[in-house]
């Protein structure tokens, strides 16, 4: 069974499990997802839909869907009535389809749905229909409705006028609704055979098939209208053993009607009332093969379906009025006679589609299929001889069916297809030999097939196939081969299958490969350049797999690989790296395979769609960075699989991931940075899971209830809570977070409230204490923390060689003195920062200077009157005293510009004791003194040498 198949069944069945998405009861989605096919009975889900199940209120339930959905496929609990005007929200809702045990369904329910044009009602009545009550024109509120199916509602308890206000019908299925008589139905559609044009009518409870008899309400009789509109007309009474004239006098025309004709006088009967018939199946053995050409004839019937064992064995007289007749299948029982003659297809000029089915295990021969006395069968485009023990094949079968397309040859004991056995068969496009027992395919056994587009071999125990044995197929798109088995006389259990041996070259139309061979090794060789178009479809089933050839460009043209292996390997490596253009990957192994390393999943980087069954992943070495570089991937499905934890670093690339479901069998964890870097998830599926009974798990149900755009669906049947495990055996999760993962909330707020309280009192003591040193001490963090960036090179560490601070009301000195004494003099030329003329523009004052302190070797304070009094000074002195203390280096330099009184200057405590320990200068009045001054001061402010090499 292919991956997708086994995806599609495990999302088709989930109304038999306990569902639950913790956030509400409905799941959304704008398109059908191919691995998440909710609701199978929901009918065509185009455009935004919602399946909700379990809905017990209409208006809670469904309050998280937006109103401008399409679809809507709804689930009611077993005994919730509808009510009136619950659903009138949804403006642009064009189908609906409503499923559960419902007693009643309001007038009003479907209120405001002037929208919609198809309605579906099941009304799921388990062992027997359900009795619900459907009132006179329920449906009126429908204005716009154009198809109607209901299933599984009694239709004797419905109002005579139930369908009545719906002008537009065109289409109305009723299925399985415990019908006993034709008029229940047809009562109830009287006024209605002016609008409608298509009925179908299924009922097992049906044993009689009569007039109908219909009164209205106060008991008047009334006259059925013929249903000349009718274009489609399907009646399918199983159990109907008894037919009456005139149960078909309503219908002129009908396009299929299966009942148990038993004899040939109800033959007769049926016969009174139709004119034309389309398609009929004759489920009675007895009846003759001239009664059936006489209905067909008489009733213009195209389509049969017989199970009658006389069938074949007929005299050509018998049918001559059988002519018009297009499609026979004949399912055949059992039978006397060790051959069934089907040169009755010579008699039958109008017939295209011919099938045969056997349902025993005798051998049965073809007879007469082609007779060279009557010439070719140019009419016959579809022939299927199932099931009928065929051992051989040869041209003489099949010659005179020069215009065949589809021959299916299926569940025969074919043992080997002799050459040029198709020959004649140029038009012949499908060709199914699957489940026979052929061994051996010879360079001519498709011969002449040049027009062949699908062969299947599937089911065969192939051992050879000869050089160029496809050479012929051209047009080929579709081939299945298999199963492969190793040639008798080799030991080795395995087998060498060369495409280019095969094939010769590539046909460009080729689509999909499927090769097989079940419980051997399957070595796989390319052996040419030749390359089909992009786009091929690769399907491999074998207990290992290997390609002897990686390099060939025909792997870049293989979009889609699925293989059902243990292992698959090119060389010692995992061969799924070298198709680079592979978009579907998916991988069937057995949790007892051997251990290949498949890290290189993370080189597909064009992969959107990945699905891994069976694959033990904690043994892989690369896990944490197997699906890194999958930044397309759309749909990831890890099925039996065993993992440990799912972790951040496994998610870290899956940035475009829309839908993920695990089915893990044992314990596992999922850790909440997992989801972080999955911005793009929208469905999240666990199914038959079981989480470990860790706090670390704790946060999954609460993630699940506050997501908005990801819907989380858990699946468990037979549980109806999420469980987890650990040493104690199975618990219920939810129970196991409450009692050991939960915090006492009312102890987290008196702790939050003390620690809140404690650090208030502090902040307000260090204002008191310390309220000058607050603004320095925040602004000298700041720097240390830029510091510890800085480059350690001290050449390229700062930009001044010093900075200058200075009062506003000295700026004339600083001019006219400071800067002609030391920025004048050299080489080297001294760079001095001043505010006036450094500072960057715009830039915060605090900003500016603590850049420019710590952007200069040193720091100049010119001390006056002028400087005590300034604030910005006394900060500029407080984030220089800082740095001192911090870099512990001689870095600042006193310069006094007038005497001040010890008094004075005793009022700055930091000034006094910079006064007290370290040297400081004073500018002289006497100009003789100034030139010792500046060299002084220039010497110790000039960078030093630096050393060789340096």
């Amino acid at each position: 069974m292919s991956l997708v198949c086994v995806q599609l069944g495990l999302f088709a069945f989930w109304i038999f499990g306990s569902w639950g998405w913790l956030s509400n009861k409905c799941i959304l989605y704008e398109k059908v997802n191919y691995w998440m096919y909710i609701h199978a009975n929901c009918p065509s889900m185009i455009g935004f839909t919602a399946s909700c199940w379990d809905i017990y209120d209409l208006k809670v339930n469904l309050s998280v869907v937006p109103s401008n959905y399409q679809t809507l496929c709804l689930e009611i609990r077993s005994g919730y009535v509808m009510q009136s005007g619950a659903l009138s929200r949804f403006y642009a809702l064009e189908r609906l389809h409503l499923e559960g045990f419902l007693p009643t369904i309001l007038h009003g329910t479907f209120k405001g749905l002037s929208s919609v044009k198809t309605l579906s009602l099941n009304c799921k009545g388990m062992i027997q229909c359900n009795n619900a009550s459907l009132l006179s024109n329920t449906f009126r509120d429908l204005t716009n409705l154009e198809e109607l199916s209901i299933e599984d509602c009694m239709l004797s308890v419905m109002a005579l006028d139930v369908f009545g206000g719906i002008p537009l019908l065109k289409k109305l299925t009723v299925n399985r609704c415990c019908a006993q008589e034709l008029s229940d139905l047809l009562c109830r559609i009287v006024n209605m055979s002016q609008s409608i044009t298509s009925l179908t009518f299924k009922s097992e409870e049906i044993v009689t098939l009569r007039p109908p008899n219909c009164s209205d309400t106060k008991g008047a009789v009334l006259e059925l209208p013929h249903f000349y509109r009718l274009q489609e007309v399907r009646f399918s009474f199983p159990n109907a053993h008894h037919l009456e004239k005139g149960a078909f006098k309503c219908f002129e025309n009908i396009t299929d009607l299966s009942v148990p004709i038993v004899d040939e006088p109800q033959t007769q009967l049926l016969q009174s009332g139709i004119k034309r018939l389309q398609a009929f199946d004759f489920y009675n053995r007895c009846i003759s093969f001239e009664s059936v050409c006489e209905t067909v004839f008489k009733l213009s019937i195209t389509e049969i379906n017989v199970r009658n064992d006389k069938f074949w064995n007929n005299t050509t007289s018998a049918v001559r009025n059988c002519q018009g007749i297009k499609k026979i299948h004949f399912n055949y029982y059992e039978h006397d006679h060790d051959a069934i003659n089907l040169s009755l297809i010579h008699y039958l000029k109008n017939l295209v589609d011919l099938g045969v089915f056997l349902t025993h295990s005798r051998e049965v021969e073809i007879s007469m299929l082609c007779d060279t006395q009557k010439g070719p069968v140019l009419w016959l485009k579809k022939l299927c001889l199932f099931s009928f023990h065929i051992t051989n094949i040869t041209s003489e079968q099949f010659g005179c069916l020069k215009n065949l397309e589809q021959l299916i040859l299926s569940g025969n004991q074919i043992t080997a297809v002799a050459d040029f056995t198709f020959k004649e068969l140029a038009k012949l496009r499908f060709l199914d030999l699957r489940n026979n027992k052929i061994s051996q395919i010879t360079e001519n056994s498709f011969f002449g097939l040049h027009d062949l587009e699908t062969l299947i071999l599937e089911l065969n125990p192939l051992e050879m196939i000869e050089a160029f044995a496809f050479i012929h197929l051209t047009l080929l798109k579709h081939v299945c081969l298999g199963d492969f088995h190793p040639l008798p006389s080799e030991l080795e259990s395995s087998v060498n299958v060369n495409l280019t041996n095969i094939f010769g070259v590539f046909p460009q139309g080729l689509m999909h490969i499927n090769i097989s061979s079940m419980w051997y090794t399957l070595n796989i060789i390319i052996g040419s350049n030749s390359t089909p178009h992009l786009g091929i479809s690769l399907q491999l089933s074998a207990t290992t797999v290997f390609f002897q050839d990686c390099w060939r460009p025909f792997f870049q043209s293989v979009v889609s690989l699925t293989a059902i292996t243990e292992r698959l390997l090119c060389g010692s490596h995992f061969a799924a790296r070298y198709f680079t253009s592979l978009q579907y990957f998916g991988f069937n192994s057995v949790l007892s395979a051997e251990f290949v390393d498949m890290t290189d999943l993370n080189t597909l980087v064009e992969m959107r769609y990945l699905t891994l069954m069976g694959v033990e992943l904690y043994r892989q070495p690369g896990l944490a960075t197997m699906f890194h570089n999958l930044t397309k991937l759309e749909t990831l499905n890890l099925v039996t699989c065993r993992i440990l934890s799912l972790e951040e670093e496994m998610s870290r690339d899956l940035h475009s991931l829309r839908q993920m479901s695990v089915h893990i069998p044992e314990e596992f964890s999922v850790m909440e940075s997992f989801t972080e870097p999955l911005t793009n998830l929208r469905y999240l599926l666990l199914y038959n899971f079981r989480l470990d009974c860790s706090c670390d798990n704790t946060w999954l149900l609460a993630w699940a209830e506050r997501q908005p755009h990801v819907q989380v669906i858990f699946y468990h049947p037979g549980e109806a809570d999420v469980t987890c495990k650990n040493e104690n055996g199975i618990q219920n999760f939810a129970r196991y977070s409450a009692a050991n993962c939960s915090l006492d909330v009312g102890f987290v707020l008196f702790l939050c409230t003390s620690l809140g309280l404690l650090l208030f009192m502090l902040v307000v003591l260090l204002h008191q204490l310390a309220q000058e040193y607050l603004l320095a001490f925040c602004h000298i963090i700041r720097c240390w923390l830029e510091e510890a960036v800085r480059r350690p090179n001290p050449r390229g560490r700062y930009c001044y060689d010093a900075f200058v601070s200075y009062s506003g009301r000295d700026e004339r000195w600083v001019v006219e003195q400071l800067l002609p004494g030391l920025e004048q003099r050299g080489p080297p030329f001294l760079r001095l920062c001043l505010h006036s003329r450094d500072f960057q523009l715009g830039m915060d004052i605090v900003d500016n200077i603590t850049d420019s302190l710590y952007g200069s070797r040193y720091t100049v304070c010119v001390v006056s009157r002028n400087y005590l009094r300034s604030n910005w000074c006394s900060l500029e002195l407080r984030l220089a005293t800082l740095r001192l203390l911090v870099e512990q280096r001689d870095i600042l330099i006193l310069v006094f510009l007038e005497d001040i009184p010890p008094h004075q200057l005793s009022a700055h405590h930091r000034l006094a004791r910079l006064v007290k320990t370290r040297t400081y200068m004073d500018w002289p009045q006497d100009q003789a003194m100034q030139p010792a001054f500046w060299d002084r001061l220039w010497t110790k402010l000039v960078p030093p040498e630096p050393h060789p090499g340096q």
